[in-house]
């Protein structure tokens, strides 16, 4: 274990300046929700005066939770890209032919997702912050989500993984994470469960994306409700279960 920690650790750095050299991948990541935070946030901010929202906070404060899983999502939602180009250029047999814990080269993809979304998460968080969303929780709170927040990330990066080392094709893998983004919209990041139509609410209530958007919006504007967050690990827990085996699955067929 611990060797495979060792070489998870490093192989993990190269994983981490590999997304780093390339600025285009924090720019494609932050935009669409600053875009949503800056532009929905002005043109339906009177939508609160509904009934369903309680008229208690600002759309701003109620839509940024939503923007900050949204972030998660999309900082791992190509995370199979990178894999796909270390098996095109012949890296990943370099590292297989070499003395090395095979699942130590899944792992050093993987483990860095969790930072890569606590990261991207954090700057939205603080942009949040720059235009006026409270923290009732403080600094703890905010360890919180940003711990929730990559959780999150690198539970649903299976979905992006599997089409990858199934298919090895990056047109396949980019559709596959494109049929997720539905369920971000089918969630409580716009409008509260109340307002939608019935057939969409049963979809929310087996929604995972929904219970880290409801743990974070309490932790931002409510307080520490334990039953919020318990609801969202366990969804992460059960989605990265689901999506983390089928990833094994596909890495172990791929590296017969």
């Amino acid at each position: 274990m611990t060797a495979l920690a060792y070489e998870t650790y490093h192989l993990g750095l190269r994983t981490t300046r590999r997304f780093i050299r390339v600025p285009a991948n924090v720019i494609s990541i932050l935009f669409f929700p600053i875009i949503q935070l800056v532009v929905f946030s002005q043109l339906y901010e009177d939508i609160v005066q509904l009934p369903g929202f309680g008229g208690d906070v600002s759309y701003l404060a109620y839509l940024a939770p939503g923007q900050i899983a949204f972030t998660a999502f999309f900082a791992v939602a190509w995370a199979g890209f990178g894999l796909l180009m270390e098996l095109r250029t012949g890296y990943t047999d370099k590292l297989r032919a070499s003395p090395i814990h095979r699942w130590s080269i899944l792992a050093s993809e993987m483990v860095p997702l969790f930072f890569q979304a606590a990261a991207m998460a954090a700057i939205i968080l603080v942009i949040c912050l720059l235009l006026g969303t409270p923290i009732v929780t403080g600094i703890p709170g905010i360890l919180l989500i940003l711990a929730l927040s990559g959780l999150f990330g690198l539970a649903i990066s299976g979905a992006s993984f599997i089409p990858a080392l199934i298919t090895k094709s990056e047109q396949a893998t980019s559709t596959f994470s494109l049929l997720l983004f539905p369920l971000m919209f089918a969630s409580t990041a716009f409008v509260p469960e109340e307002l939608m139509p019935e057939w969409l609410q049963l979809v929310n209530q087996i929604n995972p994306i929904t219970y880290v958007i409801e743990a974070i919006r309490a932790l931002m504007v409510t307080g520490f409700v334990w039953d919020l967050i318990g609801q969202a690990l366990l969804s992460i827990l059960i989605m990265g279960a689901v999506l983390q085996a089928g990833t094994l699955w596909a890495f172990n067929r791929v590296s017969r």
